[in-house]
């Protein structure tokens, strides 16, 4: 996955470590060696995947709606 996608919202094709294929989009907020930090959008959890199982990758026409400043969270906010 090229680092031109940090901050995007991305489709991927991503093969599990059992070989299972599942279809994702997500929004990459950083890609550290091999790793690809990101939120997944259906479920809103943060995810990070391998590099080597990223089978396909392609820019999503989706675009996360942007929320008010004010009502905002951080995906990188430390729980209490």
């Amino acid at each position: 996955m090229p680092v031109k996608y940090i901050g995007e919202v991305v489709e991927i094709v991503y093969m599990d470590k059992e070989g299972n294929l599942t279809q994702r989009r997500i929004e990459v907020h950083g890609i550290r060696g091999e790793l690809v930090y990101s939120t997944c959008l259906a479920s809103g959890e943060r995810r990070t995947f391998r590099r080597d199982r990223i089978l396909a990758c392609s820019p999503s026409p989706f675009r996360r709606r942007e929320m008010p400043k004010g009502k905002r969270k951080s995906a990188y906010a430390v729980k209490k």
